[in-house]
Formats: structure tokens, sequence, C-alpha cells
């Protein structure tokens, strides 16, 4: 009998635990623990979301006070030890999102319970924290307003570490080891866990890290604002709110007092950016792994195959559209130099060119610019610090396909941006869904799908993925392949970074240095 043949049960899942309160623009206020006597609480609704821009995803109710977090628990025997930590951080650009999105339920920890390896139990706990205006407002207002906490915005980042201090305080209460968590997930959750391992106060919170897809990847400077950077926009939201005032108490009072309709519109259309505001986020993270400020932590960093479907949406891209398509993706001044590099002026809008077409060429270069490029930066990054024993025993990335139709329930069989969330989770459904599909698994999707998840499970429990996995070194770089046809095999890492790199340098040089 196979691991996977005996399954855990869940004993209790425990909904609607608030961990924090949530004033506007303000730190979180951590809350007590909310443990019931004999395991008596049973909920009948999630907390609620927090406030966003509705879109076609099925959310819960939503208001302000939203720091709400859910733990899934196995069946344990009494005598049974305490578990390891899987702490889930939703994706959504830090603009929308929720721990209790779609039908069905897409982050559901019960299936990782389920389905996890016989001899690995694991408490998996998911959280919602503060998203939009709600989490990166940046003024000078509100820098001034309290000396013990001399700055603003990344609120985000500051629930996150609210309700990590809640799973320390609380978590063995429910069977789970406080000293023994791995935080996951996916887009802009993926670039969130690599962010907590360098802002202020968030060391012995958490042991292993695993980023799925980390759009606004932690090794590219455009993902992030300096302090002007952020005064700035946040200053054109006030005058779009007609807020402005020459007085600190009324200007706050007015954005306070604003509707959360209102705000989110002036908001919009807006990405959401972590800052680097040499405070609680003091260093960008590659600059604060070589300078020793980031936190000694286990490092599993990847993407799909597919993160864009450029092929399927301009099939018949040609030179002059991709070269417009490369300067919106690296700037006009670099776009030249790009397409050059990539060999972009050969390329064709045939569809059966392959390795020449101008879509696929432009689905590579992006894969690079958004991942690849990034992940390897801050891996060597890790190794120059720390050299190879610390690589061989923490750094590791992947590549992943999941093209079967079901459970990913999308019009193109590729494994593109969020694809992998429902073989994650072990849940038919995706990330958007509002209603349920006739949709089942079959077995080989389910062997994959546990593949994964034991992957993950044992990174939890053991500090490191499954011993076959390579670890990363930058002579012979290589990733982990997971595919539900050819199965879980290491594979040369084959791309040229040097031009990213180039960008990048002169990237941080310009924003995290030449500014007042």
């Amino acid at each position: 009998m196979s691991s996977h043949d005996i399954q855990w049960n869940v004993d209790f899942v425990v909904f609607r635990i608030q961990y924090a309160k949530a004033d506007r623009w303000k730190p979180p206020i951590d809350l007590a623990s909310e443990m019931f006597p004999n395991h008596s609480f049973h909920a009948t609704s999630f907390g609620p979301c927090c406030p966003q821009i509705k879109s076609g995803a099925y959310f819960n109710e939503s208001n302000e006070q939203c720091l709400y977090l859910n733990i899934y628990r196995p069946i344990l025997p009494s005598n049974h030890s305490l578990v390891p930590v899987l702490f889930w951080i939703h994706g959504g650009a830090h603009n929308h999102g929720c721990s209790t999105q779609s039908i069905p339920l897409i982050f559901n920890g019960t299936n990782i319970i389920n389905h996890a390896p016989s001899d690995q139990p694991v408490v998996v706990v998911t959280i919602n924290y503060r998203l939009g205006p709600f989490a990166d407002m940046f003024l000078r207002e509100l820098i001034d307003e309290n000396p013990q906490w001399p700055t603003a915005g990344n609120y985000m980042y500051l629930d996150m570490l609210s309700a990590l201090r809640w799973v320390k305080k609380n978590i063995g209460d429910y069977g789970g080891d406080a000293n023994n968590v791995t935080i996951f997930g996916q887009s802009a959750g993926g670039l969130s866990v690599t962010d907590l391992g360098a802002v202020r106060d968030s060391e012995g919170l958490f042991k292993a890290t695993i980023s799925q897809s980390g759009l606004g990847s932690p090794g590219t400077y455009s993902s992030y604002y300096n302090m002007s950077q952020a005064l700035d926009y946040s200053n054109t939201v006030v005058r779009r709110l007609n807020c402005t005032n020459e007085d600190k108490q009324k200007l706050l009072s007015c954005m306070r007092n604003i509707s959360i309709d209102k705000l989110l519109v002036a908001y919009n259309p807006h990405y959401t950016r972590p800052i680097i505001d040499n405070y609680f986020f003091p260093l960008y993270p590659p600059l604060a792994i070589q300078n020793g400020k980031y936190n000694n932590v286990t490092l599993i960093m990847g993407h799909n195959d597919y993160e864009k479907t450029t092929c399927m949406d301009e099939p018949d891209m040609n030179y002059k559209q991709a070269l417009a398509s490369l300067a919106a993706l690296v700037g006009h001044e670099w776009a030249p130099i790009a397409a050059d590099f990539y060999h972009l002026t050969n390329c064709s809008a045939d569809r059966t060119s392959n390795t020449t077409r101008c879509c696929d060429i432009m689905r590579l270069i992006t894969l690079d610019k958004m991942f690849d490029c990034d992940i390897r930066r801050i891996f060597n990054a890790f190794y120059s610090k720390y050299g190879p024993e610390y690589a061989r025993n923490k750094l590791f990335s992947y590549h992943l396909n999941c093209y079967p139709e079901c459970p990913i329930v999308q019009p193109f069989r590729v494994c593109r941006h969020s694809s992998e969330l429902p073989f994650v989770f072990g849940t038919v459904g995706d990330c958007d869904s509002d209603k349920l599909f006739n949709c089942t698994w079959d077995n080989s999707t389910r062997v994959f799908s546990n593949g994964i998840i034991a992957n993950w499970v044992n990174t939890a429990t053991n500090g490191r993925p499954l011993l076959d996995w390579p670890s990363y070194d930058p002579t012979t770089p290589k990733y982990y392949h997971m595919t539900p046809d050819q199965g879980f095999i290491g594979e040369i890492w084959h791309r040229n970074c040097s031009f990213f790199d180039m960008i990048e340098t002169e990237g941080i040089r310009q924003t995290f240095f030449s500014f007042e």
C-alpha cells in the first residue's frame, strides 16, 4: 500500500477567527486566541473578505474588519506530537482575492490534509489581509501621526505578520507546531512570502517559503515603490477625493471618512506595490540578502510553463506588434537592445515556425522578465552570500505543467497563471469561478496533484522537498519539472539572463539610490 492509499481525515475546521483588528491605515492590533472548549465551535460561515473592486469570482461579504483566518486540522491520536503548519497567502495583485473565494472553495486545506503522505499530517491555515488602497496608502500625514510607528503603507504585510504571530501563540491549541511553519502563496501571495523574509520583526515566525508564480517578483526592482513614488501616487488619490488640506488632521479625517466604494474608485486602476520605506521594509530583497538582512529559510520558487497565453491571445503577432509588446514590457529605451538580444527581428507570424514565431519568443521573454531571471537573481544572491552548502540545502526551483482540462476549467489546455491552484489544493474548480462545474478528477490527475502536495508537505515536515528534487547550483542550474504525463524530473535550466540583469542593475541604482 502506497503512502497515498492511507488518507488523513479532517477533524474540524475553525472558521471566522479574527486574528487582528484593523483601523484604516493603522498597524493591526493583535487579538487573543479564540479557542473553544472541547472543539465545540461550529461556524456556519467564513469571516468577511477585505474590500475590493468587484470581479467575476465569488467572494464572501466584505468589510474593513476583515482580518480573519481559517484552520484545517487532521484527526490525530491523543498522544500525537504537534504537526507542521502550512500557512497560505492568496494572490490577486494585492488588489483583490480572499481566503474563501470561488465555488467550490479553491483554497480548501481539507484536500491537502486528506491527500498528504500517510506519515506526514499537517495543519493548514488560510488568511485574509488588507488590499488595494487599504494596503499601500503612504502619506506624510500618516507617517507623522504615530511616532512609535514612523512609516506608512505595507499594511498587507503587517497583517500577514499579525496572523503569523497569532499562529505562533495559538496554533499549538489546534495540534500545530508553532516552531515549524511553512508559508506558501501564489502570484502576489508568492511575492509576499518572499518579501516577508526581508521585513522588520519577521524572524522566527516561519522556517520555509514556497513562492508559486510570484508575479511582481522579488527579484525585479519595478515591483516596488521607493518612498517618493509611493508618496506621489497616494497624494494623487487624495486629490481625486478632494481631501487636500493644509491641516494634517483634517486631511486624515477626510480620507478616513470616505466611503469604501468612493475610495476604491479613486484608487483604481492601480497596481498595489510593496514600499521600501527604510524602516519596516528597509531593503529591497536582493539587497537585503547581499547585506545579510534576510531570514535564514528554505526557499522554493517556481512558475507554470505557460504563465502568459500570448500565442492564444495573439496567434498572428507580427514583428511590429511584438516590438510594441516588448516596449510595454521593458520600456522604450530598452526595447531595441532586447529585440536584438532575443533575435526578435527575425521573428515570424507564421504559426508553423516554432522557435521563430513572434508570439512564442514574446512568451519566453515574458517568462524571463517576470519569473526565471528574477528567481535566478535571488538564488545567486544567496549563493554569493552564503555559499554552495546553503544553496544545496535551502534553494529549490520548479517549472510546472498542468494541462488537463479538469480541474483547471479554462479555455486553453495550457498551464497558465493560477492554473496550478486546483492541483496544489486538490480541488476541482478555479480561482475565478462563481458556480459549480460538472467536472471530476480522474486517477492520473489525482496522482499528479498528490505528487505536488507531497512535495509541499515534505517541505513543511522536513525543511525541503522530496530528495529527487535538485537544489540550486549556478554552474549547472536545474529546475524540477512537474508534469502529468512525464512525472517529476530535474531538467537543465537554459536561460541567458544577462540582459535583464543589466536592466536590474540600472533600475536598482535609479530607484533606490537616486532620490532623497
